[in-house]
């Protein structure tokens, strides 16, 4: 465990010391948070996982545009 978690450190520490720590995101998800590193190419990405986050908000969008 000892070993996973310095790993795991270290590369936080990589990653705060290079150019893509500008691309950290917070997930847009209501009730997720998690942060991910957007790696599109306008880095515009809102969602951790399209097929979770991305797809959900899309979904209650769309209902509320329905309902009007």
């Amino acid at each position: 465990m000892d070993a996973a978690l310095s790993l795991v450190a270290r590369d936080a520490l990589d990653l705060a010391t290079s150019a893509s720590a500008t691309r950290v995101r917070q997930c847009a998800g209501p009730l997720c948070g998690a942060l991910f590193l957007d790696g599109s190419r306008p880095g515009t990405r809102r969602w951790c996982a399209m097929g979770v986050c991305g797809n959900a908000a899309k979904k209650q969008a769309l209902r509320t545009r329905s309902a009007r």
